[in-house]
């Protein structure tokens, strides 16, 4: 069940370009469907040096910190990888441990990127743009409406806070 926390307004020129960005991805979908392929979706796997037919969904979010870096003209602080869990091992953003999360949701901000482990080595990440009710809204690649982490698109979704079982990472 959600809470009671307002959002936080976004501070960070970087996070709110990067919101701004995933915002616009909305819509895109894999070319076919379930290929893990794409015009756009082979665009966020290169990103991270990967080819068409890997989960995509860490792609896309080093390619929204990617175009949000370039636009400010600034390094992007994002690990370059293509694997969820490996971000959250070597980033040198703030990391929000999932409980750190739960007892204080206003540590969370827009731009946040979450983690999930879904066990086996496989995980599934996005993009926070909102906080709310003990819910985040996010902006996920390589995902569906049922939340999938192996789906056909970016799409806005609401996750409770307690489902992101992995964490959240903040970059300044």
């Amino acid at each position: 069940m959600c809470f009671r926390q307002q959002s936080t307004p976004l501070t960070s020129p970087l996070l709110a370009a990067v919101v701004q960005i995933a915002k616009q991805e909305i819509g895109v979908l894999e070319v076919p469907a379930g290929s893990n392929s794409g015009p756009r979706v082979n665009e966020y796997l290169h990103s991270v040096n990967l080819g068409p037919g890997y989960a995509w969904c860490a792609a896309f979010v080093y390619w929204c910190f990617e175009q949000a870096s370039a636009q400010l003209n600034r390094v992007n602080p994002l690990v370059k990888t293509g694997g969820c869990l490996q971000h959250w091992r070597v980033t040198k953003g703030l990391r929000i441990t999932p409980d750190e999360a739960v007892v204080d949701p206003s540590r969370i901000v827009p731009g946040s990127v979450f983690i999930i482990n879904c066990g086996k080595g496989k995980g599934h990440t996005g993009l926070v743009v909102s906080v709310d009710d003990g819910c985040i809204g996010t902006i996920e690649g390589n995902t569906n409406t049922h939340h999938s982490a192996n789906g056909v698109g970016v799409f806005g979704l609401t996750r409770k806070i307690t489902d992101v079982n992995g964490g959240f990472i903040i970059y300044s």
